[in-house]
């Protein structure tokens, strides 16, 4: 009896093995097929290649792709929706050609993948070569992909809807790398369409342009003829890069016009962009002030003209979109008007912290107000957000618990479209392959688990290294998200937010993780250039220090074996946008380092007036500091609390000597940086440390001094020649200080 009841658990074991389990491949030999429609497009005939070839990788098993209207034989991989899909799966509903929704299923030994023809195909043999063979393509460079002797599978059967419709995944990887953005399900194309080699088959949704009004109607075409076309000013119309008098008539059929030629000429874009310039020089005349007062506020006033354009093209494109900015004086939604059915509202975060979330944050309450107004009247609502530091893109930022709840806010607030600005121009942000990746994974399922997709990336792509990142990771989400900090988009190293320990304790982690896996050179340059941040922001704030560890060599190693050079997004105050300026600051440390070594300034025993700044302050057109102490004409002067030109009453054509005792309160090096346009020159106890004289726009230069505890003399020459003013003094001192040189440290002579 009992030989029996075994033969039967046999017979039952195998008869349940034969039915429920179907072997796809093993020892390099499969019995499948993949199989198309003839009359399949394009995007799902690179669908099915795309299938082959990564089996082919994990297996070594070339699976044929055969056309099902010569029959097939054998079991079969079906790609597209197509006559096999409704035969086998008679309840399935064709999906629209843009839907980027998918299924995997399998029937019997079959497995069917089908979803939009565009791209939701695709995406559903992305699914199925992700989750059930364990591939990963974690940047354009780096694909993993485990080899395995046999799989099997017993049914499949997988759904997915997109959490955001239009993707953006705005990172130069991405959007250099068509066939790597693909797998990442971004389904933002920059020119859809356009230049061979750009797109994958199969489109994808664009956005034509940005800030596209200062394009279309420019003032370098306009302006002689029509300078009413822009901004009233303090009675004057601007002529630079200036905003349109969008009340004016003629201004809306230029703009009109001129969006139906682009319309015309590019025709795979879904969304045109009329969208403000990047500047809030917003018109003042009457006429356009009434109609804001009318409705709100400037964004009704934008409204308001944008909805005149796109009753203008709804006929002729019927298909498509015309999109407009929330952006600054734009933000706040109006009142009493709405937009039109065929315009997009493209709603920017640039103010926003990028540490908390929406709604738990003095700093973002403001924001999230705006999202909801917006979405309340908006029938489309597309996000620019910002998830990096474009003053200085490869210094930390510790937005990774935030990026999940801040695309969940947008998703539950309608919205369908984000654009993720990350590094854009260069390959320098922090972590941002992770980044990207991460954000990927949330455009498409916000409510995906950020831990678990952290813990799958730093594994995969840092191998042995990958839990010390993720001990970085904490450090960083203990220290640079502590109560009471704040961060936006635009960072430099000597905010507060970062500190002495966050540097030691992370350059102690990274050493524990490149010991991890300093048998394999690939994983090494991984983590150093993960390392890098740190070693930029060691050196930016503790330059001697960073010398003399080897921060700096580690720095510029990196720089090198990854071919950067571009640092920030543009010449932002405080920081160094390219690797050259880099190089050229690396070099001031090292002179400076040997200058202070062999001079010490010795501190001055004398009476002070109190706290604060002298000043004299001159008027006239001059070309640098000798020629405005020669030739400039005093028209004030007396004291003010700090060096400060921001409350001055013109914007062109003046200057200020500064003159104070400033008191080092430890003895050692000080590093002093100053931020100017145009030109400045420093003095320390008569002696001229720093010159960044003449006409420029904005220069940073610093400089090393070694200073005895006690007063000594400061003497800063500033003038403005024209177009923008800016001056800065930070301070890094022996005490621990770093940040704007502090008025509690100045005294009147």
């Amino acid at each position: 009896m009992k030989s029996i009841r075994v033969l039967l658990l046999a017979i039952i074991s195998l008869a349940l093995t034969s039915c429920g389990s179907h072997e796809l491949f093993k020892d390099g030999k499969s019995a499948y097929t993949i199989v198309l429609a003839p009359d399949a497009t394009e995007s799902e005939r690179y669908a099915a290649e795309e299938l082959r070839h990564w089996i082919k990788e994990v297996s070594g098993t070339d699976l044929p792709v055969a056309d099902l209207s010569g029959g097939t034989r054998g079991k079969r991989l079906i790609v597209g929706f197509n006559q096999l899909v409704t035969e086998l799966v008679p309840e399935a509903v064709k999906p629209g050609d843009r839907d980027d929704s998918f299924t995997v299923k399998s029937v019997g030994g079959d497995v069917l993948f089908w979803g939009g023809s565009l791209r939701g195909t695709l995406y559903a043999v992305y699914s199925f070569l992700e989750e059930e063979l364990g591939c990963r393509w974690y940047s354009s460079e780096v694909s993993v992909v485990p080899h395995k002797d046999a799989w099997s599978f017993g049914k499949l059967d997988r759904h997915e809807e997109p959490g955001i419709k239009i993707r953006d995944n705005c990172v130069l990887d991405v959007r250099s790398n068509p066939a790597f953005s693909a797998r990442t399900r971004n389904n933002f194309v920059r020119l859809p369409g356009i230049n061979p080699g750009e797109t994958i088959p199969g489109t994808a949704e664009g956005y034509w342009g940005v800030h596209a009004m200062g394009y279309l109607v420019s003032p370098a075409e306009f302006y002689s003829s029509h300078p009413e076309y822009f901004s009233l000013r303090d009675g004057k119309r601007l002529s630079n890069y200036a905003q349109l008098c969008l009340s004016n008539p003629e201004v809306l059929e230029v703009c009109v016009d001129r969006i139906k030629e682009v319309m015309r000429r590019e025709p795979d874009f879904l969304i045109y962009s009329m969208e403000q310039c990047d500047n809030q020089l917003f018109c003042q005349c009457d006429e356009c002030t009434a109609l804001a007062e009318k409705y709100g506020g400037q964004s009704g006033l934008m409204v308001w003209f944008v909805n005149q354009v796109a009753d203008a093209v709804k006929d002729e494109f019927p298909d498509k979109y015309i999109g407009t900015f929330a952006y600054q004086y734009t933000r706040h939604a109006p009142k009493d008007i709405v937009p039109r059915d065929n315009v997009v509202i493209r709603l920017c975060s640039i103010e926003c912290c990028l540490l908390h979330d929406y709604d738990d944050c003095e700093r973002n309450v403001e924001f999230l107000k705006d999202l909801r107004d917006w979405s309340a009247i908006a029938p489309h609502l597309y996000i620019w957000d910002y998830v990096t530091d474009f003053a200085q893109y490869c210094l930390p930022v510790a937005n990774w618990k935030t990026m999940a709840s801040h695309i969940k806010d947008f998703r539950d607030n309608n919205a369908i479209g984000i654009l993720e600005e990350g590094d854009y121009q260069t390959v320098s942000c922090e972590l941002r392959e992770m980044r990207s990746w991460v954000l990927a994974k949330l455009m498409w399922n916000p409510d995906a688990d950020v831990d678990a997709l952290i813990k799958d990336f730093t594994d995969g792509y840092y191998g042995a290294a990958g839990k010390y990142i993720r001990d970085y990771l904490d450090l960083e989400d203990r220290i640079l998200r502590r109560p009471g900090v704040h961060a936006n988009c635009y960072i430099i190293a000597n905010d507060p937010m970062y500190t002495d320990e966050f540097i030691s304790e992370g350059r102690k982690i990274f050493a524990e993780a490149k010991r991890a896996v300093a048998d394999d050179e690939d994983l090494l340059w991984r983590v150093k250039i993960a390392e890098m941040p740190l070693s930029f922001l060691h050196m930016e704030r503790n330059p001697f220090a960073a010398v003399n560890d080897g921060a700096e060599d580690d720095l510029m190693a990196v720089i090198q074996f990854a071919g950067m050079n571009q640092l920030a997004e543009g010449a932002w105050a405080g920081g160094v946008m390219t690797v050259n300026q880099l190089r050229a600051r690396n070099i001031a440390v090292h002179e400076s380092i040997d200058y202070s070594r062999d001079k010490l300034y010795p501190a001055s025993e004398v009476e002070t007036s109190g706290q604060g700044v002298a000043y004299v302050r001159y008027e006239g057109d001059f070309m640098s500091t000798s020629e405005m102490l020669k030739n400039g004409k005093i028209t004030s002067q007396g004291t003010m609390s700090a060096i400060a030109v921001d409350e001055d009453p013109d914007k062109d054509h003046f200057g200020y000597v500064f003159d104070c005792w400033f008191m080092a309160l430890r003895s050692g090096v000080h590093q002093f940086t100053v931020v100017s346009d145009d030109g400045a020159v420093l003095e320390i106890d008569g002696d001229k440390i720093l010159d960044i004289d003449g006409s420029h726009s904005t220069q940073s230069k610093l400089v090393f001094v070694n200073l005895e505890k006690g007063l000594h003399r400061l003497t800063l020459h500033y003038f403005e020649d024209c177009e923008g003013q800016m001056l800065s003094v930070n301070l890094a001192s022996p005490d621990g200080y770093s940040g704007p040189l502090p008025a509690d440290r100045l005294y009147i002579p």
